[in-house]
This record gives structure tokens, sequence and C-alpha cells, in this order.
């Protein structure tokens, strides 16, 4: 009879993955997805500010290798920023967070896209690849747009 190696190998792939966070100082995804028979870690950020959102998933990104970025305009106003790399030990490691153009401090384009931090347009349904600065500018605009509200509240 054959062994079962998956409760090893989902073991191996926390432990690893628990290690990248502590190691790095990561901030911990609100949820965690492993799947042992690819070895891969799925990491996604639901909780708290949108811009933090974001920005959670751009400090998990810096500490992978390989990083492709990505983002997309959903028909609800939507942005949806995914990224993939892979950790120093070889983990694949997908990461997801999302928010609303709004929360963001952009405007959503009547049905037919949305500009953000006043530099990107974006058309609904078009996934892009985007660089690691291109997330930080939206993200440092929306934080800006954020504390303007606070002041004039």
């Amino acid at each position: 009879m054959p062994e079962n190696n998956a409760p090893r190998r989902l073991d191996g792939l926390l432990r690893s993955v628990r290690g990248h966070i502590r190691t790095l100082g990561l901030p911990r995804p609100d949820r965690l997805v492993i799947s042992t028979p690819s070895g891969s870690v799925h990491a996604e950020f639901t909780s708290g500010t949108a811009p933090d959102r974001l920005a959670c998933l751009l400090v998990w990104a810096a500490s992978l290798h390989g990083v492709e970025l990505t983002w997309t305009l959903q028909a609800a106003g939507t942005l949806s920023v995914a990224a993939t790399g892979r950790t120093a030990s070889g983990i694949t490691l997908g990461l997801a967070a999302s928010a609303s153009v709004v929360e963001l401090g952009g405007k959503v384009k009547s049905g037919s896209g949305a500009v953000l931090a006043k530099a990107f347009r974006l058309s609904v349904c078009t996934p892009e690849q985007v660089t690691f600065d291109e997330v930080a500018q939206v993200v440092q605009a929306a934080r800006v747009s954020t504390a303007r509200l606070a002041v004039a509240a």
C-alpha cells in the first residue's frame, strides 16, 4: 500500500510559511489556503482599511522572488490585486487583496472604468500587469485622501 504523505507535506508547508511570516515580521493574512498536492499557498488580506489591505499584499510581495503583480477592475467598482512569487525555500505563494475604488480615493467612470491616484486608468474586467511602485502609489494616494477626509470631518 502506498504511504499517504499528505499530513507530513501539510506540516512542512505550514512550518515553512509560519517561519516566513515570523522571520520577516510579515502581517498575518486573514485567510490562508494550503494545497498539499501542488505545494502552493494562497494568502488573502480582507480586513483593515482599503490602503492597509493593499499595503499588506505589497509587504508580502516584497518578501518573495520572481514576483508578478496584476490588478483588475471588477464591474462593481472593486479593484482586485493579485501577486505570485516564491519564498526563499521555494514555496509558490499567491496573494490577493481587494478594495473599492472609492475607498482608495479613486473615481469610477460610469460603467466604463475607473481612475486611481489621478494617474491610472483601468477598464472593467481587463487584468493588467502592474509594478510594485504603481500599487504603492495607489496606496499612498488613498492614505492622503483618507487623511484629507478625516481633517474635513
